[in-house]
């Protein structure tokens, strides 16, 4: 689905990725760890082309990123980034809306109201449908920018911090709803634990370089949670899903 090939960048000669590769199959949930400024947003801004990287290739099904028109590229991916400034005063129901324009032949066309409301449902946010989107506290905001990537019906979702602002009950039901939609996403996120329970598949980052990657049991590890993140921890079997849970000591 995606693939990410000795990927350098740089801003004023200062090397911020350094001969990243990844390959991110179809249909599976990969997470992307690492301290902070290591890397990882930058990554994803190269991989949607808010940036454009210097060196190495990057495809979606395939074709190199550059190939595609802005309006196909979103037919193939939809975005959740990590600040997102929306300045005008929109309500929850047009912000939702926006994530169909790609399917859509002009601004005037009739979308599907239905589709709307569902995703509004998934993300526990309908009841605010006719609101005004800039009256929403952060996690609010967060999960009817969710629900535009979900509308979007794109197959790579690319998500920069999903559970940034939210609260744990919301984190988990998020992360359960992204897990559940059958699409590929390729996610940053900070709680080792959520990573470990939700992702099939981790890349560590570190200093701009891909250090470490493999299944969460690979992953997870205490020496390696050492090695990138340089803090102890105990990693033991979770008592559900026997995934690593992470004990900060």
């Amino acid at each position: 689905m995606l693939k990410i090939k000795n990927l350098n960048f740089s801003i004023e000669n200062i090397e911020i990725l350094k001969n990243i590769s990844l390959n991110v199959k179809s249909k599976k949930n990969v997470g992307i760890i690492g301290p902070n400024g290591c890397g990882k947003t930058t990554l994803l801004k190269n991989v949607y082309r808010y940036l454009k990287y210097q060196k190495g290739t990057i495809t979606v099904n395939d074709i190199l990123i550059e190939e595609y028109k802005p309006r196909e590229l979103a037919k193939q991916v939809a975005i959740l980034a990590q600040k997102q400034e929306i300045n005008f005063d929109f309500t929850v129901e047009e912000i939702v809306e926006m994530g169909r324009y790609t399917h859509e032949k002009s601004i005037f066309s009739i979308y599907k109201k239905e589709e709307i409301i569902s995703a509004l449902k998934q993300v526990g946010m309908e009841h605010t449908k006719d609101r005004s989107f800039l009256t929403l506290s952060g996690g609010e905001m967060q999960r009817v920018l969710i629900a535009r990537a979900l509308v979007q019906k794109s197959e790579l979702l690319i998500l920069d911090e999903p559970t940034n602002h939210l609260d744990i009950k919301y984190q988990l039901q998020i992360m359960k709803l992204i897990k559940e939609i059958d699409r590929t996403t390729l996610s940053v996120i900070h709680d080792m634990n959520i990573a470990s329970s939700y992702c099939d598949y981790i890349y560590a980052i570190k200093n701009g370089e891909l250090i470490l990657e493999g299944t969460p049991e690979v992953v997870f590890t205490e020496k390696n949670i050492f090695e990138i993140f340089d803090i102890q921890c105990k990693v033991v079997k979770h008592p559900t899903n026997q995934t690593p849970l992470v004990i900060f000591l």
